[in-house]
Formats: structure tokens, sequence, C-alpha cells
């Protein structure tokens, strides 16, 4: 058991509103088995390879059909965190760059990093009793300004176990946001 406090997060964090994309990254590098090595330019991925679920109202996991509809409350920040599906972490997601192209919809998004964090984590030797470890945490944040449509993009990185980027790709996806 970890003797350190988890302090809370900030009133930020816990009114945001979330949305996890779900990357399938070994499907993704089946199909571009030597994607972009190249940030600037990514390799373009078709919808079906990322899939979302958003708060708590939102039941189940959504594929992308190029038209999404995401409800949110106006005003309200948006939390965009970007993760991989596997066992082992095989590949981790890393979000580099997120755009919007509606800045009367949608603000620019901005990169959030939260570094240091006590986070729970299971205790090899004894797992019913939890244990901590630092992490630092990521997302991409904005904040829905009035119901629209807007183009939005996503630059990201499949980084493998060792930390090296086994390839660049990009995403685009229109959003109707409603309230």
């Amino acid at each position: 058991m970890t003797s350190e406090p988890i302090p809370s997060p900030s009133s930020a964090v816990t009114t945001a509103q979330n949305v996890l994309l779900i990357v399938d990254a070994e499907s993704l590098l089946s199909r571009y088995p030597t994607p972009s090595q190249d940030p600037a330019n990514p390799t373009e991925i078709p919808d079906g390879l990322i899939f979302f679920s958003t708060s708590s109202k939102s039941k189940k996991i959504v594929t992308n059909d190029s038209a999404t509809k995401v409800i949110v409350e106006m005003g309200r920040d948006i939390h965009f965190r970007a993760r991989s599906v596997s066992l082992i972490a095989e590949h981790s997601v890393v979000a580099y760059r997120m755009t919007a192209d509606n800045s009367s919809v949608l603000t620019a998004p901005q990169l959030e990093v939260h570094t240091g964090l006590t986070v729970p984590a299971p205790n090899p030797e004894s797992p019913s009793v939890p244990g901590s470890r630092k992490a630092d945490d990521h997302f991409w944040t904005c904040t829905p300004k009035a119901p629209g449509t807007t183009q939005c993009e996503l630059g990201f990185m499949l980084v493998n176990q060792q930390c090296e980027v086994a390839g660049y790709f990009q995403w685009q996806v229109g959003v109707e946001l409603t309230s």
C-alpha cells in the first residue's frame, strides 16, 4: 500500500468532458506495414481503425464514419486522449497534432501535459492491495463554442515498447457538435 496521498485532480479535469480515441494499432500496422517515418507527411488512414467513447452517458464504443456526432455542453472543456488496443502495450499511441478548422464551433486544440502524477497500480506482491507509481498524463483540450460542424485532424504516432516510432499517421473526421 502506498504511504503517499494521491491528490485529487484539479477541478478543470473533473469537470471536463472526456473523449477516448481508441486506435486498433495491430490492424493499422498490418494494413500499413511500412507507414511514414516523417511526422510532417504522415500516412493517411481511412475510417474503421479508430473508435471512440465519450463521457459516462455513452455506453457504447462507436465506429467513426467520417460524420461523427458528439453531444457536448457548450463552454465546457473537452479532453481528447488516444490509446491503443493491445494486451501488453506492443504499440502505444502518442497524438502529436490535433487541429479543428472551424474556430466558431471549437477553440483550437492545445496539448496539455501533467508530469509526475501519482497513479494507483497493482502491487505485484499483493494484487488486492493497491500500490502506486509515477506517471505523466497528457491530452488535447479544446472548448466547444457553438453547435455546428468542424473538420478535425489527428496526427499520431505508434510507438513500440522501446519508445521507437513504428510510424506516423493522420486521421481526418468531420465532427458535429450538438448540445
